[in-house]
């Protein structure tokens, strides 16, 4: 008897240790591949400013592209990563702007070839990243805009 009470104050002890399944974290599969997605769990905020995609022609060839870009960042020093995506939703360019080095408001461009997308809906998405001077970093994004680049007329 005196064995079993031991035993069961033991496993009692030792539940009471370990985290409950319905406490732990969800497991992700070990053949699902992380998320390289510099966006993925940042807040959305509209407060924050603007990014503006320009519909137009996707011409043959290379040729830069133009967006606007407006924010109203948090106290602090920031910078801005510009994504934009094709049809698809396959990354294709990417852009920075820094604090002290760029304006709060103006435009920018980026780079695209034809042989390497598509005429379609493209999205441009922007993460802004303040630091407060204090090694405080607060991150969160810029709502995504939706354009269209068509292809020349023939």
């Amino acid at each position: 008897m005196l064995r079993s009470v031991l035993g069961a104050v033991a496993v009692a002890t030792a539940l009471s240790l370990t985290p409950a399944a319905a406490e732990a974290a969800p497991v992700r599969p070990a053949y699902a591949k992380p998320s390289t997605d510099p966006l993925d769990g940042l807040t959305v905020h509209p407060e924050w400013g603007s990014i503006i995609g320009t519909s137009g022609v996707l011409k043959r060839g290379c040729h830069r592209y133009a967006f606007t870009y407006a924010i109203v960042p948090p106290d602090g020093i920031w910078a801005i990563e510009v994504f934009i995506s094709g049809p698809g939703f396959k990354h294709l360019a990417a852009s920075a702007f820094l604090d002290g080095f760029d304006p709060k408001t103006g435009s920018g461009r980026y780079k695209l070839c034809r042989v390497t997308t598509r005429p379609g809906r493209f999205k441009i998405e922007a993460k802004v990243s303040v630091d407060d001077g204090s090694g405080h970093i607060v991150e969160g994004r810029l709502p995504a805009d939706r354009y269209r680049l068509r292809a020349p007329r023939r």
